[in-house]
């Protein structure tokens, strides 16, 4: 189970906005579970899937899909979250 997730960092709105959403989002979670939050966050982005509940306030994300240049910044720290959980 995630206890606890955090951020520190520099970068554009984008990218901090998404970071900030995704620590309040997993924590709670197993780690399955962010894995299948993040892969869901990813299909909305970049294949252009509808959000489902389980995305929560990500949903406020769903715009960046139409700059394919600032899609990476929103998934930043999904992919660090990625390599933390294996």
């Amino acid at each position: 189970t995630i206890r606890a997730a955090a951020f520190e960092a520099e970068g554009c709105a984008i990218s901090q906005a998404s970071a900030s959403l995704m620590t309040e989002r997993v924590v709670g979670l197993e780690k399955a579970e962010a894995k299948e939050i993040a892969a869901k966050f990813r299909a909305m982005l970049v294949e252009g899937a509808e959000p489902g509940p389980e995305l929560g306030d990500l949903e406020a994300l769903q715009g960046v899909a139409k700059f394919h240049g600032r899609v990476k910044c929103a998934l930043l720290s999904w992919e660090v979250l990625k390599g933390a959980t294996g």
